[in-house]
């Protein structure tokens, strides 16, 4: 008898713990994160670019709010780092830029790990440098382990400097390094991995 007890008593744990789960806040573990993005100049010369500092996390209603500090960009080149800092993303005035987000954590509750949903049409708030622009786009989220859960964009996200009033940083970045153009179109990518909260 009390062999069935304590079987029974493991099954249920295991149909609630996912909803206990998800009823928990997720936050985001930055060493496993990375958010990138890409330069074009000279017409045909791309570059990749990343940032080194975020933070952020998922409430149990499913609010997710990720920071971008700005000052940790990493271009490969010193001296372009504090050129983007100072002339496009005005860190002393705008130290961080923030992704704001919905997650339906309830479609999640069952996702086993290793397996993997696709949230389709999710609103992103892209917030830099004072200025707000809407994207949307389909989120990869993958369960990798019973606490912890990974989310990438399906495709990579396209961003126009000009929505931000950036581009007359990014002219000024071109003129600097004497360039004969610097595109405003900005691809970026990123994978977010979220540790539950204790």
């Amino acid at each position: 008898m009390l062999r069935y007890t304590i079987n029974f008593l493991f099954a249920l744990a295991l149909v609630f713990l996912p909803l206990k789960v998800m009823a928990s806040d997720w936050q985001l573990d930055n060493d496993s994160s990375r958010l990138s993005f890409g330069s074009i100049k000279k017409a045909s010369v791309g570059e990749s670019n990343y940032f080194t500092n975020l933070k952020g996390g998922v409430s149990a209603e499913g609010k997710a709010q990720i920071q971008i500090e700005l000052a940790s960009v990493q271009t490969g080149i010193d001296i372009r780092d504090d050129r983007l800092k100072e002339h496009v993303f005005k860190v002393v005035s705008w130290p961080q830029a923030t992704l704001s987000m919905d997650v339906d954590m309830v479609s999640l509750a069952t996702l086993k790990p290793g397996e993997i949903r696709v949230l389709e049409d999710v609103d992103t708030n892209v917030s830099i440098a004072g200025a707000d622009s809407e994207i949307t786009s389909s989120l990869i989220v993958t369960r990798l382990s019973p606490t912890r859960i990974m989310v990438q964009p399906d495709l990579v996200v396209m961003l126009d400097a000009e929505e931000f009033n950036l581009e007359g940083g990014v002219e000024i970045l071109r003129e600097l390094a004497e360039l004969s153009s610097i595109s405003t179109a900005v691809p970026v990518s990123y994978r977010f991995v979220f540790e539950l909260s204790k």
